[in-house]
């Protein structure tokens, strides 16, 4: 395996550009929203996402000893498909993005184990797998059937 070529200032911005385009898609689907309770909650999810790239900011800071640059603007292109959003799906389609950026980051801490970067992997992981354990509460209560879970695989 290639050997891992980043630094703890790359991987923070990393993170805080992903945090950005996290609130840029939850703000997309919450257009794409069928009702309004599903709308409101997306808008809820996106403005969480501010919360999360402070701290990805303050811990830039801490890391870095610097201010962080202003991330580029994102452009973001939702599937067609995603119309008309329950929150059934619309919770599946977050829920999956944090599992995504969860095992991502633990993949990443693998291949640095015993070191500075995979330490902050391994924190980055943490903080996805919080937000991920918080969807997954409210997905599993919006959810009558848990084989529902499945329906979009």
């Amino acid at each position: 395996m290639k050997p891992l070529q980043t630094t703890p200032r790359e991987v923070l911005l990393d993170a805080i550009r992903s945090e950005v385009e996290s609130r840029e898609i939850l703000t997309q689907l919450a257009e794409r929203a069928a009702t309004t309770p599903v709308r409101k909650r997306l808008l809820e999810l996106a403005d969480k996402e501010l919360l999360h790239r402070a701290r990805m900011e303050k811990k830039y800071r801490d890391e870095i000893g610097e201010e962080p640059p202003e991330p580029a603007p994102v452009r973001i292109t939702l599937s067609d498909d995603l119309v008309e959003l329950d929150m059934r799906r619309a919770l599946k389609f977050v829920l999956d993005r944090e599992r995504e950026a969860e095992g991502n980051y633990r993949f990443l801490a693998e291949r640095v184990p015993n070191t500075e970067l995979g330490s902050l992997f391994h924190e980055l992981a943490e903080i996805e797998w919080k937000h991920k354990t918080e969807i997954q509460l409210e997905y599993d209560q919006a959810v009558q059937n848990p084989d529902d879970f499945f329906a979009d695989m």
